[in-house]
Order: C-alpha cells, then structure tokens, then sequence
C-alpha cells in the first residue's frame, strides 16, 4: 500500500473542507460559500466524465 495511505476530500456543511486518511479526519478547513462553490467548481472541472 502507498506510504501517504488512501486519500478523500469531502465539503460538508458549515461549510467545511474535511480531509481523510485511511478514514481518519486529518484536517478541517472552513470555507466561505464563495470557497466551497469554487473549490467544487474546481473539482467538477477536473472530473472525466463518461462519453
């Protein structure tokens, strides 16, 4: 297994960026709405999506 484990984002209410490893919580950032809509704009914008 990778040494820097299994990794997952998630933008929660509040709101809140949470980040996990191995499905421990490893940091908690707030965000404006502004921040959370960009940074989930961001992310959609890197996504593939099925032809």
């Amino acid at each position: 297994m990778d040494s820097a484990g299994k990794m997952l984002i998630t933008i929660r209410p509040g709101p809140a960026m949470h980040v996990w490893r191995d499905g421990v919580e490893v940091a908690r950032v707030p965000l404006t709405i502004p921040q959370a809509l960009g940074l989930i704009r961001d992310l959609l914008g890197h996504v593939r999506w099925p032809q």
